[in-house]
């Protein structure tokens, strides 16, 4: 009989780091799931000061005034929604941001609230809250490298642009969006993402990088996954020999 795998201690984190659709939320999930854990997308964060910004006639490019936001924004974590939910939610004080969050006009400007040192400097704290209470998988752009870099397993997501472009247009198949629209959009904020001067996104030097682009879904998640149990497996050892040394 094949003895079960151990399960990661309850304070643990996984960090999980890449590009937009390069299946992070995905992969995410379903490690987050084998574990009873909770998925925290970071991007969530981001998405719902920008959406704030636009409903309060704040322009997310005008660095001063989103600074003036931020002590009146209030952002909560909330937990999901869906009962059989892993996601976690977010609020901006009574108001549920969650179902605003992929709007048109928030997409394009989340890159410009992100790359705002004052924004991340007030967001990193909630992070690293929420990050403290462990069973989390983590995901986001800064996760591995700034987040939590004492995350024991990191893993760094990457895909060709051309095949990200038609992963994420094919989640917009209900609205008026192609692949070459997606591609651009995309282009212009991996360029942001990568370039910016406060934590860009490059991967962590201990992280696992995992290319998907000629994988399946099923192929990345067992990629992940296999790298997970390996963590996992190599800390249990590590755990029991010290026991042994005492």
């Amino acid at each position: 009989m094949i003895a079960p795998m151990p399960r990661p201690p309850d304070d643990w984190c996984v960090a999980i780091d890449g590009p937009a659709a390069s299946g992070k939320t995905e992969i995410g999930s379903a490690i987050a799931r084998g574990f009873g854990w909770r998925l925290f997308d970071t991007g969530i964060l981001y998405r719902a000061l920008a959406w704030h910004a636009l409903r309060s006639n704040v322009d997310p490019a005008d660095r001063a005034a989103v600074s003036r936001m931020l002590p009146a924004a209030d952002l909560r974590l909330r937990e999901p929604s869906d009962p059989d939910g892993i996601e976690l939610e977010v609020g901006v004080g009574a108001a549920n941001a969650t179902p605003h969050l992929r709007d048109d006009d928030v997409e394009a400007a989340v890159s410009l609230i992100a790359a705002q040192p004052d924004v991340r400097a007030y967001l990193i704290p909630i992070q690293h809250d929420a990050a403290a209470r462990g069973g989390l998988v983590v995901v986001g752009r800064d996760i591995g490298t700034v987040v939590i870099p004492a995350a024991p397993i990191k893993l760094f997501l990457t895909a060709s642009p051309e095949v990200r472009a038609r992963r994420r247009a094919a989640q917009h198949a209900d609205e008026p969006r192609n692949s070459v629209q997606v591609f651009e959009s995309n282009a212009r904020r991996d360029e942001h993402d990568m370039t910016r001067t406060e934590a860009p996104l490059v991967p962590a030097r201990d992280a696992v990088q995992i290319d998907t682009t000629d994988l399946t879904l099923r192929q990345s998640i067992d990629s992940a996954l296999t790298i997970v149990d390996q963590a996992i497996a190599d800390h249990a050892i590590a755990a029991s020999q010290a026991r042994l040394a005492i």
